[in-house]
């Protein structure tokens, strides 16, 4: 079940959010199960979180060096695009946050964005099911398929721990930043 986290909003925070897409002052983070449900693409029809999150999970794997499947990695791949979508969306993720979560100025301070969160947790999701999938199950196989399992679950943990901290006003995410913007290949 889903925890809903009502936020005092002034007049400053109202007019702010009309300005948006975004309603100011309520909150609801996907379960880390829902999360990771979307991430693989197994909800549809979700709310703007989680149909962010199913994005960043393609995205990601598009990424994975030898990636197998031609949808991901057709006939003019772009990887510059591919990281511009990824930077867009974990800000599209950071808009949403700033009108959706608490914000406790005396909470500890995170190092890390929702929007970065959310691509991180996609991004090991992708290369822990590349790994599994494509790593075979002898001859040192085994082991790595192992870590790579085990990394996800640490990350899914982590991905939950900071939900329960953010609704309990226990932690403060930064807004966002969407740093050095990458640079197109030179058409030479």
């Amino acid at each position: 079940m889903r925890e809903t986290v009502v936020t005092a909003c002034g007049p400053s925070d109202i007019a702010a959010s009309l300005k948006s897409e975004y309603p100011a002052g309520v909150s609801t983070l996907p379960s880390r199960d829902e999360l990771l449900a979307a991430i693989a693409g197994h909800l549809t029809d979700t709310p703007a979180v989680t149909g962010w999150a199913r994005e960043l999970g393609d995205l990601h794997a598009s990424l994975i060096p030898g990636a197998v499947d031609p949808q991901r990695r057709a006939e003019g791949f772009d990887e510059h695009t591919v990281h511009t979508g990824i930077a867009e969306i974990v800000a599209e993720i950071n808009s949403w946050a700033v009108f959706h979560l608490p914000r406790n100025p005396a909470a500890r301070k995170h190092t890390h964005s929702l929007g970065e969160v959310i691509s991180h947790v996609a991004k090991t999701y992708a290369e822990a099911w590349w790994t599994v999938l494509h790593t075979a199950a002898h001859g040192g196989g085994e082991e790595l398929r192992h870590e790579a399992w085990f990394h996800l679950g640490e990350v899914w943990e982590g991905y939950a721990q900071l939900v329960d901290d953010i609704n309990a006003r226990r932690v403060q995410l930064p807004l966002g930043w969407r740093g050095v913007a990458h640079a197109a290949p030179s058409a030479s």
